[in-house]
């Protein structure tokens, strides 16, 4: 087979080992940066691309195959992440009617026997009847008793859990104790599913924690109490996260270049059509366990993915597995067409330099420069948590009517916001983009309070709304992408997997937000608007990777150079 002409002559220079080696800050997983030269024949730009550009090039029609299939995983995470929005609805509430009284009009029933709430209903007198009662000659006893039988509206959610288990009076802290306990699973799946990644590799992750979801979705559906529920959704959260984020890291490992910001954010796009389609499905299938049913499904049929998806040939590489990595590249460089590429395997010997020497730990991330970026990171990603939910979850508050209609709203609002960051990402790279967009959405939050103020036409307010759901939702496409070129190969996964701890703990916060309301009805979206806009300015702490001018660090820097050689966006 012919080798391609620049890798040929590189090849057939009496100094190609050494000058290979001396490219190891070249590089597993490639620059951001997209070069401006045009002579790509010369050494020199040969020595930029890491060894699985050069073998199976930065994009082709097999990763195209692959980051599309990658792109699936993220509807059955999504599907769970977002169920509760439906399934966990607050509705109205009334202690239920007494068997001779269930001809009575339910208006009549309520202002009757509930005149304070729902919690605790009227003593009956003997003899009561539905027609003393709308006529008003029923007597009226100042007596009160503990409700414990509840009938609910569902003209536009069917059962719920609320409904089911009775979430409502004094068991109304309950509602939210599933959804709180989700999420610190997804802040410890954040990190345990990283870790886990980062040591056995991407695709057993992936697989394994899809099997888990699935099973789990299925089994919570023959959960007979609101304890095994919340149990469930505890390790749901653990494993939905794990799930999304080696889905993401694989992604971006498989491609290259300017291609490795086209597929971290095109991983993103199942997320509003996830929203729209748990929406749509709601209208049809309104109880809560046929809803679940429906969504668990898909996730199963992924799992035949397994003998589809290779691992990561970069963290292959950077593990020292080189014969598998081989076979991975053998195969997508036939699929690729790139078959003819000669000399693969003294490419892959010369690149053996990069073996670790250390095991991927929680510490590596505290050490050297790590630990400033790691530090902001976390604060980064607690207010953009903060705002992207707090909107999302909260919009119905602003009177924007069904609530179908408003989830499918926002879903089509991030569409776009989706789209144009990868053109934004491209022109103005990282910081930039993420400080404007977080800054954007603390003054459309502000914005928002100060027209409620000023003007009676809500509309005006939903529009800075939307405005700031579009900012924040930019946001949450490019900080995933930021933060996973901010860390080497090796801790990359654990990187990103760690930024859902304060994920976690602000998703945490979000249903007590608005009790800040009981203080000034203004005071939870100006909190919103506080940290947004905190937020985006601690991101100007931190270097733009895709066109980072920091110096290389040698083996003998602080955060051990076994693992920041491997990758320059990590430096």
């Amino acid at each position: 087979m012919n080798a391609l002409p620049e890798l040929q002559e590189l090849l057939q220079k009496p100094n190609s080992s050494s000058l290979l080696r001396d490219e190891r800050k070249a590089s597993i997983i490639p620059s951001q940066g997209i070069s401006k030269e045009k002579n790509h024949d010369s050494n020199e730009d040969i020595g930029q691309k890491d060894v699985v550009s050069l073998i199976i090039g930065d994009y082709g029609r097999w990763q195209l195959m692959m980051t599309f299939l990658l792109s699936l995983f993220s509807f059955p995470c999504t599907f769970h992440i977002y169920l509760p929005t439906f399934t966990v609805k607050a509705t109205k509430f009334w202690c239920r009617r007494p068997e001779n009284l269930s001809s009575l009009p339910l208006e009549h029933w309520i202002n009757y026997s509930q005149p304070v709430d729902a919690c605790s209903v009227r003593v009956l007198p003997d003899g009561i009847t539905a027609e003393s009662i709308m006529n008003n000659t029923a007597p009226i006893l100042e007596s009160f008793v503990r409700c414990n039988e509840w009938d609910y509206d569902r003209s536009e959610v069917g059962d719920t859990i609320i409904s089911e288990w009775d979430l409502v009076c004094d068991r109304a802290t309950l509602t939210n104790l599933a959804e709180v306990v989700f999420l610190i699973g997804v802040g410890i799946g954040g990190v345990l599913g990283g870790w886990i990644s980062d040591k056995f590799g991407r695709k057993k992750i992936l697989i394994g924690m899809m099997l888990a979801q699935s099973l789990l979705a299925i089994v919570s559906l023959l959960m007979q109490s609101y304890l095994q529920y919340v149990l469930v959704r505890l390790v749901m959260g653990l494993v939905s996260v794990s799930v999304v984020y080696a889905a993401f890291v694989l992604s971006v490992e498989l491609v290259g270049g300017a291609w490795v910001t086209i597929a971290g954010v095109c991983n993103f796009f199942p997320l509003p059509l996830a929203y729209i389609i748990v929406s749509l499905l709601s209208m049809v299938l309104p109880n809560w366990r046929d809803l679940q049913l429906a969504l668990s499904l898909p996730g199963c049929f992924l799992l035949v993915l397994w003998f589809v998806l290779p691992e990561s040939p970069r963290w292959l590489l950077s593990v020292g597995r080189t014969q598998e990595a081989k076979m991975v590249l053998e195969k997508a460089s036939k699929f690729n067409k790139k078959d003819n590429i000669a000399d693969i395997d003294k490419l892959l010997t010369l690149n053996k330099s990069e073996i670790r020497t250390e095991e991927p730990s929680v510490l590596m991330l505290f050490k050297g420069y790590l630990l400033k970026r790691t530090f902001c990171l976390f604060i980064i990603w607690f207010s953009m948590t903060i705002a992207y939910y707090g909107l999302l979850l909260n919009i119905g508050k602003f009177n924007l009517g069904n609530l179908h209609i408003t989830s499918i709203i926002l879903a089509a609002v991030e569409i776009p916001a989706i789209a144009l960051s990868i053109p934004i990402l491209f022109k103005a790279g990282r910081r930039i983009p993420i400080f404007v967009s977080m800054v954007v959405c603390g003054l459309a939050c502000v914005a928002s309070e100060v027209f409620s103020i000023s003007f009676e036409d809500n509309w005006i307010i939903i529009s800075c709304l939307m405005l700031g759901k579009f900012a924040i939702a930019s946001t949450n496409i490019m900080m995933p992408i930021f933060t996973a070129e901010l860390y080497p190969t090796i801790i990359r996964n654990l990187g990103v997997g760690a930024s859902q701890i304060s994920s976690g703990l602000a998703l945490i916060c979000i249903p007590y937000l608005w009790e800040l309301a009981k203080l000034n009805e203004h005071l939870p979206m100006v909190t919103i608007a506080a940290l947004s806009a905190a937020g985006g300015a601690i991101v100007l702490l931190l270097p733009d990777t895709i066109k980072s001018k920091e110096p290389k660090r040698s083996a003998n820097s602080s955060c051990n150079g076994t693992f920041t050689v491997t990758d320059d966006r990590g430096q």
